[in-house]
Order: C-alpha cells, then sequence, then structure tokens
C-alpha cells in the first residue's frame, strides 16, 4: 500500500523548524523537508533546494543527489532522508489496518520542544526507540506520546 499524503501533514513548528535547519547546517541531518503547501525557511548559504510533487527540500549537495530525493520521495520513503528511522506512513497504516493503535516516537529538546516525530505502533516502536536514541542530540530525550498529544502540541503551539 501506498500512502500518498502530499498536503496533508500537520506543520511543524517555526522553533522545531529553526532545530531542523541547525541540524541540517552542522551535518546532523541530509535533508530538510517543507511539505507541499507549508512554509518554508530561507535557504541557508550554501545548501541547495530542490521541490517535487510532495514539496521543497533543502539539502548539501555533497551528502545527496536529487535523483536520490525524488526517488525516495516516489515511494514515499522520505523517513530514509529525514531522519525519521526505518518505517513510512504506508508501513504504520499497514499495522494498523491490522488493528495496532497509532503512537508517535518524538525526540523532545531539553525545554520540551518537538525536534522529530514518527508516527508508529506497538510493533514498531522496539525499531524505532534503538534509531531515535542513536541518532538524537546528546541532550535530548526520546519519548513515545499518543498522536493526538504530538498533534495538539503542534497545533496548539
Amino acid at each position: 500500500m501506498v500512502f500518498d499524503d502530499t498536503g496533508t501533514n500537520i506543520p511543524e513548528i517555526g522553533r522545531t523548524l529553526l532545530a531542523q535547519q541547525a541540524q541540517l547546517l552542522t551535518g546532523r541531518r541530509q535533508v530538510q523537508m517543507f511539505p507541499a503547501g507549508l512554509s518554508e525557511l530561507p535557504l541557508p548559504h550554501g545548501f541547495e533546494r530542490h521541490q517535487n510533487r510532495c514539496g521543497v527540500f533543502h539539502f548539501h549537495p555533497s551528502a545527496i543527489s536529487t535523483d536520490k530525493i525524488d526517488e525516495l520521495s516516489a515511494s514515499g520513503r522520505e523517513n530514509e532522508i529525514l531522519n525519521l528511522g526505518p518505517y513510512n506512513k504506508s508501513d504504520v497504516i499497514e499495522r494498523m489496518e491490522s488493528g495496532e493503535s497509532l503512537v508517535a516516537v518524538a525526540e523532545i529538546d531539553p525545554d520540551g520542544l518537538e525536534i522529530r516525530a514518527a508516527a508508529g505502533t506497538a510493533s514498531t516502536l522496539p525499531e524505532q526507540i534503538r534509531y531515535f536514541e542513536a541518532t538524537k542530540e546528546e541532550a535530548n530525550m526520546v519519548a513515545i506520546i499518543d498522536m493526538a498529544e504530538l498533534l495538539a502540541r503542534r497545533l496548539l503551539s
């Protein structure tokens, strides 16, 4: 099953986008994505911008090519270049259709700011937690959050 969610992303707050951009600038992230229909930050000096049907991508050209971005984007696997772990939305939806409950795995900074979050289920959580723990900023923590709480945080911030 392929899940095309173009334009249905819940926007991340400005502080989260700035934190992600800081990771991009320091090489802790390959790509920053601004989904179709959502605002994008100014392109940092030395980085490139690429746009496709899913949105706009800022990236360092020595880290990844536009062909690779398009390949992963076309197959719904942006998670692989956005530090979101091994599962995409289609993987999670399949598990939900089998009766699993939806949750979110998030990286949270010491001030409580969401840096990134990925949808998951009980069967994906162990691997997602290991991935997030291995790739988080040192001072940050990994949390399992109810999806409704995550959406409320984004919409009310």
